[in-house]
């Protein structure tokens, strides 16, 4: 009798799923954000749902369910139904560093995914209160040394790539700063403005402005280049801390059994928006760095950052 279900069962996969994936989309598409509205992983994805949409001829939505370094999003996706009309906006948070962060993750980023594309990745950024008398890293650097224990920097939540880019720079310099977690990017840089935290790491693309105003210090950023979109930040490296190399990456993943059919309509829609003259342009005015892999490199992609940071967070005392 089992048998006889099990082989009725495959018929009827065999039978029904390329009609289902045929039939993609036929309904509303949400890519489900992480992060509270206004932060970077929530610009990408209100960038490209327009042109996604236009391509699918469907709608494509941005849902936010923020908390928890976007994990509560990423499990909400884990476990939603395999055909395409929910996505994730995976990242290096929930995606690479939530594994060794998290003790009772909800989903497995490798075993609950396939992976459609990285989109493209953006530096972090050291950002100082203006009123500090802090001028470069150097002057960073010693005030932190010269006030041990004393010292806080915000980012917008715990075991976020901003959390842990904060505490390499403790482990690389021999600092000794505390992390306050926010629920988001922007409730971080409120209390920074407001002279609340000293000391913020975010991603850059939602601080161009607020650096060229002057309304914030930006001391250094994560990657080996600098960035054209704020070509005056030197990066971590050039100013002597070669191993503070960070990308706060993002990219789309579906949740793991999505018909390869569908996860195929998916990246041509995805690839269709990045190739886009003014998606390209709105990247580099974020200053974020456009990669748009094909689904294998997205998972090859994945599957070494999250080697990397695994390493980063085991050497890490915040997490032991």
């Amino acid at each position: 009798m089992r048998k006889t279900l099990l082989a009725a069962l495959a018929v009827v996969a065999l039978v029904h799923g390329p009609a289902l994936a045929a039939d993609f989309p036929s309904e509303t598409v949400r890519i489900v954000v992480g992060f509270t509205p206004g932060g970077s992983s929530d610009l990408v994805a209100r960038l490209l749902a327009p042109t996604m949409a236009e391509d699918l001829g469907t709608p494509v939505i941005v849902e936010n369910q923020p908390g928890a370094a976007s994990t509560i999003a990423g499990a909400a996706v884990a476990k939603a139904k395999p055909d395409g009309y929910t996505i994730f906006l995976s990242n290096v948070s929930a995606s690479s560093i939530a594994p060794f962060t998290y003790k009772d993750l909800k989903y497995d980023p490798v075993a609950d995914f396939e992976d459609i594309s990285v989109l493209g990745y953006i530096p972090a950024v050291l950002l100082a209160n203006p009123k500090l008398p802090i001028a470069s890293l150097a002057d960073f650097v010693a005030y932190v040394k010269a006030n041990p224990g004393t010292i806080n920097f915000g980012s917008g939540g715990h075991g976020t790539m901003n959390h842990i880019t904060g505490e390499l720079l403790n482990l690389e310099a021999g600092l000794d700063m505390a992390h306050i977690a926010y629920k988001g990017s922007a409730e971080a840089m409120n209390d920074l403005l407001a002279g609340v935290i000293p000391f913020q790491v975010d991603a850059l693309t939602q601080n161009v402005g607020q650096i060229k105003a002057g309304a914030v210090k930006a001391l250094a950023i994560t990657t080996p280049q600098r960035s054209p979109a704020a070509p005056d930040v030197p990066t971590f490296s050039e100013l002597g801390y070669p191993n503070i190399v960070a990308y706060n990456w993002v990219g789309l993943s579906a949740p793991k059994g999505t018909p390869p059919a569908v996860v195929d309509r998916l990246y041509a829609a995805i690839a269709k928006a990045m190739a886009k003259d003014e998606v390209k342009k709105q990247f580099e005015g974020w200053g974020m760095f456009h990669i748009g892999t094909n689904p294998a490199e997205a998972e090859a992609f994945v599957a070494a950052e999250i080697a990397k940071w695994g390493k980063v967070v085991k050497s890490s005392k915040a997490f032991q």
